[in-house]
């Protein structure tokens, strides 16, 4: 699989330790697809030219990910405080502001972006990305991957669902059937693949009348920061090497999620304060 990441990206500060982290769901899900063994992976989003915002780039590049498309701002990069409990989950607790690159223009995709896009098998992105109105131009050029993560509604999952290949949710806290009704709707909307994350009551994976249901792999998780997009790499390059068995990709991307869970940072390559 090749697969080409779109859209947000920030720094994940640790100011307790004085770290950063480079992080966000288009970001990671390429790095840590790579490492799972995707043949190729890519990344287009903005950056700041400031220190943190040349790590990242760096990072990335020392990641093996193509990089050319990444828009380089005379501008701070963005950063996310976190705060990591005594059973290793991750809280958001505050930012470096609004005066940042991410945030200080808008991503817009050029001609040179869609020429990139129809390189790779598949592309991904977040509903945090902001890029509704490029989305059906993304899916007209390959597959395309998303993550809602916590930020869906009915709206927004049945006017983006109908242009996915693979949608995926956060659903820590919903009940079984609250868990069916949202994926229903999913399917229902366009999406093929649905795929709820659930934390520690594992996950559920939906295409069309089937429904899988994976355990969670339990481990003494130093750090849940983007176990979520790991498990969303592992899946994705699992289910396209193995030739669409979801449950053999549930398997794996368990695994891989909670192995990130014992590290500091979503991919590491940290920075220091």
């Amino acid at each position: 699989m090749k697969i080409l990441g779109v859209g947000d990206s920030v720094m994940d500060a640790y100011l307790h330790k004085k770290l950063l982290y480079p992080g966000g769901n288009a970001v990671n899900v390429p790095v840590l697809a790579l490492r799972c063994g995707a043949k190729a992976a890519g990344y287009i989003g903005l950056m700041g030219d400031d220190e943190p915002g040349r790590h990242f780039v760096r990072a990335l590049e020392e990641e093996g990910l193509d990089t050319r498309r990444i828009r380089v701002l005379h501008a701070k990069t963005a950063q996310n405080y976190i705060r990591v409990d005594e059973t290793g989950d991750r809280h958001f607790v505050g930012n470096n502001g609004f005066d940042v690159a991410q945030l200080m223009a808008q991503l817009r995709l050029r001609d040179e972006d869609y020429a990139l896009m129809e390189q790779y098998d598949l592309v991904h992105t977040s509903v945090h990305s902001f890029l509704d109105e490029f989305l059906p131009a993304i899916a007209r050029r390959a597959p395309l991957s998303m993550d809602f993560s916590d930020g869906y509604t009915p709206q927004n999952i049945e006017r983006i669902c109908p242009l996915l290949r693979f949608a995926f949710f956060s659903g820590g806290g919903k009940s079984d059937e609250e868990v069916d009704d949202l994926a229903q709707l999913a399917l229902r909307s366009g999406a093929r693949t649905v795929v709820i994350t659930r934390g520690l009551q594992g996950s559920c994976i939906f295409e069309q009348d089937r429904k899988l249901t994976q355990k969670a792999v339990r481990v003494d998780a130093v750090d849940a920061l983007g176990a979520g997009d790991a498990y969303i790499a592992a899946f994705l390059t699992a289910y396209f090497s193995n030739g669409g068995d979801a449950a053999l990709a549930a398997e794996s991307a368990s695994a891989f999620a909670a192995q990130s869970c014992l590290h500091h940072g979503a991919f590491g390559c940290e920075l220091q304060l």
